[in-house]
């Protein structure tokens, strides 16, 4: 009696405390008629987007805004009725008593195939009417674990409030993410624990949103890619189609699952998927370098009506996995829980607060204890939904508050390596620049007395090179880098340059269009091919002995100076993004010279070196008279293409 009168105390001192900010906190259990908890009822207040998900327990707690509490609360779960209750008449903790729903559950429909397939359609071409054809701006709740059953230790918790911004349904087109708040208690040896970082989980609310991405087994392209089987059930105690979906035999595809549709409105309001045996065999080809392998995994989405338009309410993403050295089981996990959704006036999320999609979440959270997030949760732990996170309601506080008693210093040189390389980017590219040509050259060149190399040339060849540049982000718009290039072309070419490079959209919603400028300070070699001669000795030339079979002459420049390029940059995966640019170079100095290149022996320790054309041992003509100077070079403007790719 005593813990009752106590706890009752609690949730009346939790109800007021949050009345003195505005806003009240109503907790409460949601049981059957058995007096048996129901995991993952739906808690949400009418005609608004406040909502919160029960726990394992029943268990669930929620914030009421000031403008909502005199509306309606209502609890939901699937085969129950959904029972509706005034706010202002609530006392919190509650007790809520769901019924079973009276009509029949997973009715087998019997329909020819053509007629299935037509319906699908129907759904699908009714998305852009079912969900917002506008930008949409949503609050939520975003969860992130990684969970070592056999030890009971959780290798990280962490939580995060974020701001999402999505893009109308009508498209493909991604969002963006913004994490406004975050807190994580993290192992001190979870690197030497844990082989695999989880990417991009932050961005499950885009990219596990099946509806929005249009996802395959959804899509009339998919249609015949699969079988369905159709049945007539109940979600949230409304009449709804359930679709039951699996690949057809010998296609290779990674989900099964099932989908529920609005009988009259067609809409998708609930979707589960799991690996397939190809799935499982494919995930384990990305895993096996890390001594792991999938055992299962599950996505769940849900949606909710608003205002006459379905919304994402929930997703959750669950992966079992083994560790093969000690036969371990590891459980990786993370949900999001919509919160608050802003349809009027949207914009995206400025391009400095984004989360970039190869974000590993467990290095971008603050630590717990530096973090300024203190407020009261959303979801109360042990959500239900994922059969993962096994913990009362106190536990959740008891990890986030967990002191390690573990060395540290192997864990914190390992971090900070980690959060270098996740800021680190390497381009290929192939540069294009046109040259001065000569019409008519003649070069001998005697390194000594027994050796004479000359040969005439009438035209110029094509001009190409190939880059490799490696690059730092400083931040989301600076970074420093370090380029080198080198020719494809029969002419010689060598370039190494380090610089200065910014970047800011052009346009900043779906997929976004970047603007790239740089400032670099570059050394170059560039020089046409004048022919190629057979050594029979070693000589010296340029301060390096030239021992090879074969050697290159090309006369050209040997420039420094400063170059300014502008291009575009758009993203194609979450680790690779294609570019164009131009540029322009300024010579700061440059001298006439011959380069000599080895062309035999291992490519990697072949050697170049060059000459001023007034040396001693050169005779340089052009349109045959006799000079120090090469009327040959490249001109400032040049043109490039390629990938970047992010780590």
């Amino acid at each position: 009696m005593n813990k009752v009168i106590l706890s009752c105390l609690l949730g009346i001192l939790i109800f007021f405390s949050g009345e003195l900010s505005g806003q009240i906190v109503i907790e409460g259990n949601v049981l059957d008629k058995f007096k048996q908890p129901i995991p993952g009822s739906s808690i949400f207040v009418k005609d608004s987007y406040v909502g919160s998900i029960s726990n394992r327990d029943g268990k669930f707690s929620i914030k009421i805004p000031q403008n909502l509490q005199s509306s309606t609360l209502c609890i939901s779960s699937i085969g129950y009725q959904t029972q509706e209750i005034l706010i202002r008449k609530i006392q919190s903790p509650m007790q809520v008593r769901l019924q079973q729903d009276t009509c029949d559950l997973a009715e087998v429909l019997v329909m020819p195939k053509d007629t299935l397939l037509a319906l699908l359609r129907r759904a699908y071409g009714k998305i852009k009417d079912n969900y917002p054809d506008f930008d949409t701006r949503m609050k939520g709740l975003y969860r992130e674990t990684y969970y070592n059953p056999k030890k009971e230790e959780y290798l990280y918790f962490g939580e995060a409030q974020l701001d999402v911004f999505k893009t109308s349904y009508k498209t493909k087109t991604e969002g963006q993410v913004k994490i406004v708040k975050s807190r994580m208690n993290k192992h001190p040896l979870y690197d030497s624990l844990a082989t695999v970082k989880w990417y991009g989980g932050v961005h499950s609310p885009i990219v596990d949103d099946d509806v929005k991405i249009k996802a395959h087994y959804l899509s009339p392209d998919g249609l015949m890619d699969y079988e369905y089987n159709i049945y007539k059930d109940v979600l949230d105690a409304k009449p709804v189609y359930r679709i039951d979906f699996k690949p057809k035999k010998n296609i290779g595809f990674s989900y099964k699952g099932k989908f529920y549709l609005d009988i009259n409105s067609l809409a998708y309001l609930y979707s589960e998927s799991t690996f397939t045996e190809y799935g499982i065999l494919n995930r384990n080809k990305k895993l096996s370098d890390n001594g792991l392998e999938v055992l299962k995994r599950k996505i769940i989405v849900k949606y909710r009506k608003w205002n006459d338009k379905y919304y994402l309410s929930y997703i959750s993403d669950e992966e079992k996995l083994l560790r093969r050295e000690t036969n371990s089981e590891l459980q990786q996990f993370d949900e999001f829980l919509v919160t608050d959704i802003e349809i009027k006036n949207v914009q995206p999320i400025p391009f400095i607060e984004q989360a970039k999609p190869r974000d590993v979440f467990y290095l971008k959270a603050e630590n717990v204890a530096e973090s300024t997030w203190k407020s009261e949760q959303v979801i109360l732990p042990d959500s239900s939904l994922s059969q993962l996170i096994e913990y009362d309601e106190n536990r959740a506080k008891d990890l986030l508050s967990k002191q390690y008693e573990l060395p540290k210093e192997k864990y914190e040189f390992k971090q900070k390596l980690i959060e270098v390389i996740t800021r680190m980017y390497f381009d290929m590219n192939f540069e294009y620049t046109a040259g001065e040509n000569i019409n008519n050259a003649r070069v001998q060149f005697s390194p000594s007395e027994n050796q004479v190399f000359e040969k005439s040339k009438g035209s110029s060849d094509p001009y190409y090179t190939f880059g490799m540049k490696m690059g730092y982000k400083l931040n989301p718009h600076w970074d420093v880098n370090f380029e080198t290039q080198e020719s494809v072309s029969k002419n010689f070419s060598n370039l190494n340059s380090i610089g200065f490079a910014y970047e800011t959209p052009i346009i900043n919603r779906g997929n976004q269009l970047l603007l790239i400028a740089g400032l670099n300070y570059y050394f170059a070699n560039d020089g046409q091919h004048i022919g190629d001669f057979k050594s029979e000795s070693d000589f010296r030339a340029g301060g390096k002995k030239i021992k090879a079979d074969k050697i290159a002459l090309f006369v050209g420049k040997k420039k420094q100076g400063i170059s300014l390029d502008f291009g575009l940059k758009t993203r194609i995966h979450e680790f690779y993004s294609l570019f164009i640019s131009g540029g322009y170079q300024m010579n700061i100095s440059d001298k006439d010279r011959l380069f000599i290149k080895e062309k035999s022996g291992f490519f990697l320790t072949r050697k170049t070196t060059d000459v001023a054309l007034s040396d001693s041992s050169i005779q340089y003509y052009e349109n045959g008279v006799q000079t120090t100077k090469t009327s040959f070079d490249t001109k400032d403007f040049y043109l490039k293409a390629g990938i970047r790719f992010a780590f």
